[in-house]
């Protein structure tokens, strides 16, 4: 029986798969979603490699049946993301009920394995004399995904009829029950071939392959999805990524006079350019607190909440407030200083008020740069006009 689906189709989803499968678990492994989730392109991904060594179409041959496990075990990855989608358990019980799902997945390879060689007609997942290999092989792969089936089912159905759902989850819901269309159709027609007798076409091996491959492409395609945002966060391409990288100069020079304050980054957080934006205004915020006493001192009427010429102003005396640090210099202030800067309780409030600082920031630290090479240089021509 020739190949069900051709070989440079097979090869492009191949490579396709494989391409998402390896940029997920480089750049998207954070949360207990994203492990699970990069599960799917793995398995997609064996599966389709399965497929393409298999000599031919036939239950009889083993590298079909391994390519059936993995069928079932993609559709158990999917149960387990819906029982989490469903439930939104801990981290622990989640892979703990996960390894259930693939042990299930495992009893019915070892099924495919020990009832293949007698469940019938080559290209058939039963024989017409429906012998106790093509029941259960029927079985072993129809129950699994029709529990995966019936779980999306019911939760895409909740989700479309909350009042409470975003419009994008709506829209994969309606994504999902189109993509069970044809697993619900195979189902029934491999009930039908095995109860009734019908004569199909397609035989149902042949179908299976040709589902799986579309399956394998359309997770790929939505756990690609999520990558795209991470790889973009990655690269700080983001919103937040970008204010980021407005904040870094600022960032960088405070924090290089207060390097204790620096937070450790969380292995959680991964990519997440939210995240990165809130520790590095956290940093700054300290930063600043403990250069406070180091600032030259101002003008009463100069306090208060920083204008756009005042900000010019601040960020001058932050700049010699870092030198002096820097410099190992005793602080100018010995009692509590008020923290004018970012001591608001609005966060956006302070990320105004940080991104006008940074904007200010390199002609500050320029002058205080220019003002101390100057005087080096003062000290120096004074010192040779004595010697001379």
């Amino acid at each position: 029986m020739a190949p069900p689906v051709p070989g440079f189709v097979l090869w492009s989803a191949i490579g396709y798969v494989g391409f998402v499968a390896a940029a997920r678990l480089l750049f998207v492994r954070a949360s207990t979603v994203d492990r699970l989730v990069n599960c799917l392109p793995l398995c997609g991904l064996v599966g389709l490699l399965l497929y393409r060594f298999a000599p031919t179409p036939d239950i009889s041959e083993v590298m079909t049946q391994l390519a059936l496990g993995c069928v079932v075990l993609l559709g158990m990855f999917l149960y387990g993301l819906g029982r989490l989608w469903e439930s939104d358990t801990d981290s622990e019980l989640t892979w703990r009920r996960q390894r259930i799902y693939c042990t299930v997945a495992a009893a019915a390879t070892a099924v495919f394995l020990v009832a293949g060689p007698s469940a019938g007609a080559v290209g058939r997942l039963a024989d017409q004399q429906l012998n106790w290999g093509g029941i259960a092989v029927w079985a072993a792969f129809g129950i699994p995904q029709l529990g995966t089936a019936l779980l999306m089912f019911r939760l895409c159905r909740h989700e479309l009829v909350s009042a409470r759902t975003r419009p994008s989850t709506k829209v994969l819901c309606l994504f999902i029950l189109f993509a069970l269309v044809p697993f619900g159709a195979d189902l029934v027609l491999g009930a039908g071939e095995i109860a009734l007798g019908w004569d199909v076409p397609y035989p149902h091996i042949v179908r299976v392959e040709i589902i799986f491959v579309c399956t394998a492409v359309l997770t790929s395609t939505l756990a690609g999805t999520r990558m795209i945002d991470s790889l973009l966060a990655y690269a700080e391409w983001d919103r937040d990524g970008r204010i980021c990288r407005r904040l870094r100069p600022l960032w960088r020079d405070v924090t290089a006079a207060v390097p204790e304050i620096v937070l450790a980054p969380d292995p959680a957080d991964g990519s997440d350019g939210t995240a990165r934006l809130l520790r590095t205004m956290v940093e700054i915020r300290d930063a600043l607190l403990h250069l406070s006493p180091y600032l030259p001192p101002v003008e009463t009427a100069d306090e208060g909440s920083p204008s756009d010429c005042a900000m010019s102003g601040y960020a001058l005396r932050l700049a010699m407030a870092v030198r002096s640090r820097q410099l190992g210099f005793a602080p100018l202030n010995t009692g509590p200083v008020p923290q004018v800067l970012l001591a608001a309780q609005d966060f956006d409030t302070e990320l105004r008020q940080a991104l006008t600082l940074a904007r200010v920031w390199p002609a500050a630290r320029a002058a205080v740069d220019g003002m101390a090479s100057g005087a080096q240089n003062s000290v120096v021509g004074t010192a040779g006009t004595r010697r001379f």
